[in-house]
């Protein structure tokens, strides 16, 4: 693995709090990691989840054009929310992003994943980092 590739998510992994905490003020309620076990063993990882599992949260820490995978992981980031929200039945689903290229990729007209977004009740939010973390992204 090169440098800048394990750089890179380290940046990531460590805006995935700052992001999930920035959400957690947008919708007024406390937000942090969360395992959610289901009675046939299958687990799920959530970047934010209320304590009641009202809210569920997925964070995109990327800036800049999606190239090679990045556009099929947040389609599959928005479906680990909706699975996620059938076996639960949450009240809110939230993809967060840092970037406004990122949030205009979610929001396409006439884009599939956009529609199924929209259709599914899943919420697009653009977050502010502070200047550091966002720098830190940015160069990974």
């Amino acid at each position: 693995m090169s440098t800048a590739h394990a750089y890179g998510s380290l940046a990531q992994r460590t805006a995935e709090p700052l992001i999930i905490a920035a959400v957690a003020e947008h919708v007024g309620v406390p937000l942090a990691p969360a395992r959610v076990e289901f009675e046939d063993g299958v687990r799920v990882e959530l970047d934010g989840a209320s304590e009641d599992r009202e809210v569920l949260v997925e964070a995109y820490a990327h800036i800049g054009a999606l190239r090679g995978g990045q556009p099929k992981k947040l389609a599959t980031a928005a479906f680990k929310l909706l699975w996620t929200d059938r076996k639960l039945g949450a009240t809110r689903l939230v993809i967060a992003v840092i970037d406004v290229e990122v949030e205009q990729y979610l929001m396409r007209p006439k884009a599939w994943l956009t529609s199924a977004l929209r259709d599914s009740g899943v919420e697009v939010v653009r977050v502010a980092l502070d200047d550091d973390a966002h720098a830190r992204v940015e160069a990974a």
